[in-house]
This record gives C-alpha cells, sequence and structure tokens, in this order.
C-alpha cells in the first residue's frame, strides 16, 4: 500500500514554478502510487468550475492523464471549496467530505483539511457555516464569475485585517478539538493541512495517543512537500 498526500499549494496562474513542480510530481507518481489524496486548498481560489481558463484547464488535462491509471481523491480547503461534480468528472477526481476516514492495517486514519480543528478562531468557523451553505453556494455559482473575483478581493481583504487582529494561536490547531474528533471517527491518526505548521505532533487521546501528520504547504516554504504512508510507515518531507 503507498498513499501519497498533499495540501496547500496554492495553486494558480501565478504560480508557474510549482505548477511545473506539481506536474513533473504527478508524471513521477503515476503508476507508482495506488492513489494520491490532496486535502485542500490545492488552487489558491478556485471561483467556480465554469471559470474557465488556461490554468484550470491545463490542471483539468494534467489529472485527466493521471486518473486514467491512479486515483485521486479530493477534500477541498478553504480556498476551493466552490470546485464541484463538473470539475471532478471532466478530470477524473473522486470528491471526499471532509473527516473521511480509511481503515490501513490496524490504524484509522481520518483525512480533513483542517480547518475543523481551529475552534479558537470563532469569526472564522462563522464565516465558513455561511459560505459553504448549499443555498447561498448555489446563488454564488450563477452570478458572473467578475462579481465572483470581486467578492473575493473583498474577503481576502477583511480576512488580512482580521488576521493582523488577532494573536496566531487563534489560528492553530486547538488539541482537544482534535481528540474529539478523531475519538468520534475512532481513528488513532490524523493528516491534514491548513495551518502550515508541518510537523509529527501527538495528541493524548481517550484511548491512547493520536499521531497527527500535518502536511507541508507549498506557499510559505520551497514546494514539493508531501506526506507519503507507504505499508505501515508514514513520514513527512519537508523540502
Amino acid at each position: 500500500m503507498k498513499l501519497m498526500f498533499i495540501s496547500d499549494l496554492h495553486l494558480s496562474a501565478n504560480t508557474f514554478d510549482n505548477n511545473q513542480l506539481f506536474y513533473q510530481l504527478l508524471a513521477n507518481w503515476q503508476n507508482k502510487l495506488d492513489a494520491l489524496y490532496i486535502l485542500g486548498d490545492l488552487f489558491d481560489s478556485w471561483l467556480g468550475d465554469d471559470d474557465h481558463t488556461t490554468f484550470s484547464q491545463e490542471m483539468e488535462q494534467t489529472f485527466r492523464k493521471f486518473t486514467n491509471t491512479t486515483p485521486i481523491y479530493f477534500i477541498s480547503g478553504n480556498h476551493d471549496f466552490a470546485l464541484g461534480k463538473k470539475f471532478a468528472t471532466r478530470s477524473g477526481i473522486t470528491l471526499l467530505p471532509d473527516c473521511t476516514t480509511l481503515k490501513i492495517g490496524t490504524n484509522t486514519i481520518l483525512l480533513s483539511h483542517g480547518d475543523v480543528f481551529c475552534t479558537l478562531d470563532k469569526n472564522y468557523q462563522l464565516m465558513k457555516l455561511i459560505l459553504r451553505n448549499r443555498v447561498l453556494l448555489f446563488i454564488l455559482k450563477r452570478i458572473p464569475i467578475s462579481w465572483r473575483y470581486k467578492i473575493k478581493e473583498k474577503l481576502e481583504y477583511e480576512s488580512a485585517k482580521a488576521f493582523n487582529s488577532k494573536p496566531l494561536i487563534t489560528y492553530h490547531v486547538v488539541a482537544s478539538t482534535i481528540k474529539k474528533i478523531a475519538t468520534k471517527y475512532k481513528a488513532n491518526i490524523v493528516i491534514h493541512g491548513h495551518t502550515h505548521r508541518p510537523d509529527r505532533y501527538i495528541v493524548d487521546g481517550s484511548n491512547g495517543e493520536i499521531i497527527r501528520f500535518e502536511i507541508p504547504d507549498w506557499a510559505d516554504r520551497p514546494g514539493g512537500g508531501y506526506v507519503l504512508l507507504e505499508d505501515d510507515n508514514i513520514k513527512i518531507h519537508i523540502p
């Protein structure tokens, strides 16, 4: 069993070097993995499957080539939660809900983008609840794409202001939340991204230790980071 986990690449038309690195890694990984799991924020923004750009079409074609032989599973993040079934169908990827579990040997692995664990940031959790409301998302996807870009710019501006006004711990993973959610899903391993603080962490759980692996981002550090599960071993690669 060989599974690759990536997250928080924040790719866009403006990240040429990381885009090329990603395409090269996919070429290297093809036929050598049992599956690739993307745990959110692959894209720096995704405003709808109807936003047809050279970049989005290039990504779609690259995915389609990879998924002809190797499955890709995708959990959306806070930057690409508008990615939907149309892109998934065109590219051949499989969408998964946040907090999906894998049973590997004696381990139950909980997969998440990771923002669900950042419960000290109450304003963000409220905004997430609002923006991901199915009715609102349905409406947003049907307004002109130019308006969506304006809404995105406004939200990014407000988010940046809020970020600079709060202690950094507000945005960190909360150990008690990890324990609560891992216990709910009976998981002893958690793999996620989101906070850009890659490492291997230990959380005291109700039934023993919970091992938390945070995937390296490609935004605040050199690109190419990932978490690899091979047989019973899990390792983090931080360039």
